[in-house]
């Protein structure tokens, strides 16, 4: 709780935290369908390069997320940053899950460990990304 009696949820500007999601699946989301459609079927090990271009779109996506969200409420970049890269990789990792149950792949402990370090990087770029709007602010 804060010193107020609000607690962390109240914190944060839902609104602003969803602009900045729907920002991070806009840039995140299009390359990552193009390369998998592209070379989808490239055999283990010997996958093309190609499958850099969505890794950096997702790392940029996110970032960008953090600063747009966080540059909405100054008072609070780093929280702002945080939620918005939780909300977008909630969504994609929605997709990727229920793309894989749909299609029969099945859900393993690798993917699911696999997820949760995305997940860690995607909200560090996002808090990220809420820092240097932060900075730049000042």
């Amino acid at each position: 709780m804060t010193e107020s009696g609000r607690g962390a949820g109240r914190l944060v500007d839902w609104r602003a935290a969803l602009d900045g999601a729907a920002l991070a699946v806009l840039v995140t989301l299009p390359p990552t369908v193009a390369v998998q459609l592209l070379k989808g079927d490239d055999l283990e090990g010997q996958e093309s390069n190609l499958w850099v271009v969505p890794v950096l779109a997702m790392l940029a996506g996110f970032f960008l997320a953090g600063r747009r969200a966080a540059r909405r409420r100054p008072e609070a970049p780093l929280a702002h940053g945080a939620a918005a890269a939780a909300l977008g990789i909630a969504a994609l990792g929605g997709l990727t899950l229920a793309r894989r149950l749909v299609s029969g792949d099945g859900v393993s402990a690798p993917l699911l460990l696999t997820l949760v370090l995305v997940v860690q990087v995607t909200v560090s770029m996002g808090v990220l990304g809420g820092y240097t709007a932060a900075r730049r602010r000042r």
